[in-house]
C-alpha cells in the first residue's frame, strides 16, 4: 500500500494522529487526549511538520524549525529537526529517507547552511550526512568530601526566588551565557522550567529556583534543582539532581555551585549534560569528590553549505586548507573548498573547483567538526578523512579546533 506524505496544519484534526504516532513510537504513557493536542497546537506555529499517512493513519512523522545556532564569534541560521518517528509496522519502506531527504533539501534551497538535531539512536543519522558536533558529560558529587577552596572569592548575592522570577533571570543569564552550540530557546521551554505552565495532565516537579546577583544588581547566573530525599538507618542518603546551573560570570559559577554543595542534610548532587570542560573539580580542595560523567553524544550537525557555515565563525589562529567534501547522501555539500583565515581570526571560505585537496573527508566528518570540537584525527586512523599531503589532516584539526568546546544542554 502506498503512503501519502504531506504537511500537518497544527489547526488540524490530523494533528491528533501524528502525536498519537510520536507518542506510540516514543513509549509515552502520557495519553494523547484532545485537552493536551489543543494545549500544543500553539506551540508548532511556525513549524514544519510533516508525516507519512496509512490512510487516516499517520505512521511517521518529522518536525523542523529554523532557529538561530551560535558558533565561535557569530551565529548562523540552521535547520533544527526533532519529533522523527516511523512506525514499527512501516519500517523498511523508505519512510524516514523520504522525510530527511525532503527537509534537507528545502533547509539547501532556503539558503540555510546547517542540520541540527538531538539523536535518540547513534547508527540512524551518520548515512544522511549527519556526525556529533557538541558532547555533553555528567556530574556527580560527593557532598560531604566537597569544599570549595577558602581562597575563592564570595561576590554578588545568592537568592532563593519563586518560579516566575527564576524564568526573568535564566532567560536573561542564557542569551548572555550562550556558547557555540546553543539554540534558542522556546518561551514554553522556560514555562516548563520554571514551572509557571504545564501540559494538562501534567504534574510540575518541586525545583528550587536559585538566581545569582552581580553587586551592581545585574542578574548572572540561575540554578535550578530538585531533592530525592532518602534516609537508611538514619543515614543521610539524599540526593540533589540539578537541572540547570548556568553562569555569565566566573563569580556567579563559583557562586551558584557553593550554594549546591554546601546544602546540608544531603550526600550526593548530579548533574547532567554538562560541559566537557565543566570547571567545578579546579573549584574543589578536593578534587576526587568530584566524579565526570560518561562522554555522550549531544547535537548532531550536517552541513549543506560548508563554505557559508565556515565563513560564519571566527578562528583562534591563521592559516589555510583546501579540502574535498565528499556528500553521497544528498550532494548538497559536496565539492572542494578553500578555507582562509587571516591574522585577527576571520575567516573566508569558498568553493574552489579543481583545487588541490590536502584531504578528502565526508559531509558527516566535516559536520562533526566544524564547530570546533570533535576529532579528526580518529577519523583519519579509520580511513574516513584520507590525506592528500603531509600534516594537511592535523593542520586542518587546528585550524577547527576551539579551546573551548561547543556545548548545548537543550533537548529538543
Amino acid at each position: 500500500m502506498s503512503l501519502d506524505f504531506r504537511t500537518v496544519d497544527p489547526a488540524s484534526p490530523a494533528l491528533t494522529s501524528y502525536l498519537e504516532n510520536v507518542a506510540f513510537v516514543f513509549h509515552d504513557d502520557h495519553p494523547v487526549t484532545a485537552e493536551r493536542v489543543d494545549a500544543r497546537r500553539p506551540f508548532y506555529v511556525d513549524q514544519r511538520l510533516t508525516g507519512a499517512f496509512d490512510g487516516d493513519l499517520c505512521v511517521g512523522t518529522f518536525r523542523s524549525w529554523d532557529t538561530t545556532l551560535t558558533v565561535p564569534g557569530g551565529s548562523v541560521v540552521a535547520d533544527a529537526v526533532s519529533t522523527v518517528t516511523v512506525r514499527p509496522t512501516h519500517r523498511r519502506r523508505g519512510v524516514l529517507t523520504r522525510l530527511m531527504h525532503d527537509d534537507l533539501a528545502a533547509a539547501a534551497d532556503r539558503g540555510v547552511p546547517v542540520a541540527i538535531l538531538f539523536a535518540s539512536e547513534g547508527l540512524i543519522y551518520g548515512r544522511y550526512g549527519y556526525g556529533v558536533a557538541t558532547r555533553t558529560a555528567s556530574v556527580e558529587v560527593d557532598v560531604r568530601r566537597a569544599h570549595v577552596h577558602p581562597s575563592a572569592p564570595r561576590a554578588g548575592r545568592v537568592d532563593v526566588v519563586p518560579g516566575a522570577q527564576a524564568r526573568e533571570v535564566a532567560e536573561a543569564v542564557f542569551a548572555a551565557a550562550r556558547r557555540p552550540g546553543e539554540i534558542d530557546h522556546f518561551p514554553h521551554w522556560w514555562d516548563s522550567y520554571s514551572g509557571t505552565a504545564t501540559m494538562p495532565g501534567d504534574t510540575p516537579p518541586l525545583r528550587h529556583h536559585v538566581v545569582h546577583t552581580a553587586d551592581d544588581g545585574t542578574p548572572t547566573g540561575f540554578l535550578g534543582y530538585r531533592v530525592k530525599e532518602d534516609w537508611q538507618e538514619r543515614s543521610i542518603e539524599t540526593v540533589v539532581h540539578v537541572d540547570e546551573l548556568r553562569a555569565a560570570t566566573p563569580q556567579a559559577y563559583v557562586a551558584l555551585w557553593r550554594y549546591v554543595v554546601e546544602l546540608d542534610l544531603v550526600k550526593t548532587v548530579r548533574a547532567g549534560e554538562r560541559p566537557v570542560d565543566e570547571p567545578l573539580p579546579g573549584l574543589l580542595t578536593d578534587v576526587r569528590a568530584v566524579r565526570l560523567g560518561p562522554l555522550l553524544d549531544f547535537q548532531w550537525h550536517r552541513l549543506l553549505d560548508p563554505a557559508a557555515a565556515l565563513s560564519a565563525r571566527r578562528y583562534e589562529r591563521p592559516g589555510t586548507a583546501v579540502l574535498e567534501v565528499l556528500d553521497p547522501a544528498g550532494g548538497w555539500a559536496a565539492g572542494t573548498y578553500t578555507l582562509e583565515v587571516d591574522d585577527d581570526g576571520r575567516g573566508v571560505c569558498t568553493r574552489t573547483p579543481g583545487a588541490a585537496a590536502g584531504v578528502t573527508l565526508p559531509v558527516a566528518v566535516l559536520s562533526g567538526v566544524w564547530l570546533g570540537g570533535g576529532d579528526l584525527r580518529a577519523a583519519g586512523w579509520a580511513g574516513l578523512a584520507v590525506e592528500h599531503t603531509d600534516g594537511a589532516l592535523a593542520a586542518l584539526a587546528a585550524l577547527l579546533r576551539t579551546a573551548e568546546p561547543p556545548y548545548s544542554g537543550t533537548i529538543f
